[in-house]
């Protein structure tokens, strides 16, 4: 008996589940793969190789990753450690400048980042217990190296940032809005 050999031209179904198996009146049986590794699966039919990883920076401590997916489009990963959260946008963490010499002024990565009661992806920073951080004003704010503009409280846009108490905390801190490229 001659053995026989399927040419698969298209891998636009995706990976389908075990109980797929078999099922030749699913249309898009032709189309899956039982398993696919390392790869996305493109619309036009082909696939390629998945992006590698990238490395960013290094962990405080013992701590957890957490993928923040608000949509499709706009993904934040969050280190959480003892006290502590920072957050990291495609290629770099969410930080302020430098502190100047002879100031009294910690990285804001040793603080904790809330997310703002507006339903938006727009943070405010606390002390580990979520008290007044006793903040100065910033002059300037960055994301990834790149300067924020200063907005105004309660309606920030992406990659806008303010100094105010805009969810009735009692005291004044830093809101951001990240930009969450795609």
């Amino acid at each position: 008996m001659a053995i026989q050999k399927f040419i698969q031209t298209s891998l636009n179904a995706g990976e389908l589940a075990e109980r797929m198996a078999g099922r030749v009146d699913f249309q898009k049986y032709f189309n899956g793969l039982s398993q696919i590794v390392n790869t996305i699966p493109l619309k036009q039919g082909g696939a390629e190789k998945r992006p590698g990883l990238e490395f960013i920076a290094e962990a405080k401590g013992k701590a957890k990753l957490f993928a923040f997916e608000f949509s499709v489009e706009d993904t934040v990963a969050i280190e959480a450690g003892p006290g502590y959260m920072r957050f990291f946008t495609e290629a770099g963490q969410v930080l302020i400048d430098d502190p100047k010499p002879n100031e009294d002024f910690v990285r804001l990565s040793t603080y904790l980042w809330h997310e703002s009661s507006n339903g938006y992806d727009e943070y405010y920073c606390t002390l580990p217990d979520s008290s007044d951080p006793s903040l100065s004003e910033p002059d300037r704010f960055y994301e990834q190296s790149v300067r924020m503009v200063a907005g105004v409280a309660g309606s920030l846009e992406r990659g806008e940032w303010t100094f105010a108490d805009n969810d009735s905390l009692g005291f004044n801190t830093i809101y951001v809005r990240l930009t969450l490229r795609a």
